[in-house]
């Protein structure tokens, strides 16, 4: 069995960042859950509020995720030319 370099392609522009709809969407469901963690600090389990919260740093995740994609994307793009 020969071993052969992985095959490395460029990603499609579509593939480098989230569209302006989806960063809409992430944000407002941040939004909402925040406001969620709010009302939950009055009265819910504490369970409740740490899962609200991770699904909360998910999200940034996914922001600061689709930034770091970005910027390889342009610095992909500047390399073609």
């Amino acid at each position: 069995m020969y071993i052969v370099a992985p095959i490395v392609r460029t990603p499609k522009n579509s593939e480098m960042s989230l569209s302006t709809q989806v960063k809409e969407s992430v944000m407002q469901a941040s939004d909402n859950l925040r406001d969620a963690i709010a009302f939950a600090a009055r009265g819910e389990h504490p369970i409740v509020i740490n899962l609200l919260a991770d699904m909360i740093s998910r999200l940034e995740s996914l922001e600061q995720m689709d930034e770091i994609m970005e910027k390889f994307g342009s610095a992909a793009a500047k390399k073609e030319f």
